[in-house]
């Protein structure tokens, strides 16, 4: 059982909205501004707190996934941390219209 605190469309609209929103996180030649991707995970966090209910792991699954501490360091593998965000949201869109369907 999926519990969600919003309506399903409407949840899909919220995950979907944060993908999109990487499009505004500006590039440097080494990768993603680190504090473009800071702010984007913080609104991204906010979300998924107003989609799943408190006793989901969606909200502690996606704060698990990390960014180097230091912008110094932050570089490519912001790169590989957007995507997998990306996947993440993704799979949880998936999910949710799974469960859409099979409440039918």
């Amino acid at each position: 059982m999926l519990n969600l605190k919003i309506p399903h469309a409407q949840a899909i609209a919220l995950l979907e909205e944060r993908i999109e929103a990487m499009k505004t996180i500006r590039a440097t030649p080494d990768g993603p501004e680190y504090y473009d991707v800071v702010g984007w995970m913080s609104a991204t966090h906010s979300a998924i707190d107003r989609v799943y209910g408190g006793e989901e792991i969606h909200p502690e699954e996606i704060r698990a996934i990390g960014l180097p501490a230091c912008s110094c360091s932050a570089g490519r593998s912001g790169r590989m941390i957007l995507e997998v965000y990306r996947a993440k949201l993704q799979d949880y869109i998936d999910e949710i219209r799974r469960f859409v369907s099979e409440e039918g």
